[in-house]
């Protein structure tokens, strides 16, 4: 996974962050800060760390969508349209 993806969902989780939810599975590993930008539509764009989360942790292998955490960040910070790219 690497480049530039959509996010198709984000929602606020108290005290952690905001969650994305993007539209493809990737191979990050879980657990390790990631150095990522938000890219809005507009142009501007913010910059955090973001860690990989399970979701459905219980299945044996991903069948959803790659999820991730954004540090210091909220819902209202992400509008639609935006964008994830990884930076390291």
């Amino acid at each position: 996974m690497t480049g530039e993806y959509e996010i198709v969902e984000c929602f606020e989780i108290t005290g952690r962050g905001v969650a994305v939810i993007l539209d493809d599975i990737s191979d990050r590993p879980v657990g390790k800060p990631l150095g990522v930008k938000v890219l809005k539509p507009d142009g501007d764009y913010v910059e955090t760390v973001a860690f990989k989360e399970w979701l459905l942790r219980r299945m044996p292998t991903p069948i959803e969508k790659g999820a991730y955490i954004l540090m210091g960040l909220h819902k209202e910070d992400i509008p639609s349209g935006s964008r994830l790219r990884f930076v390291q």
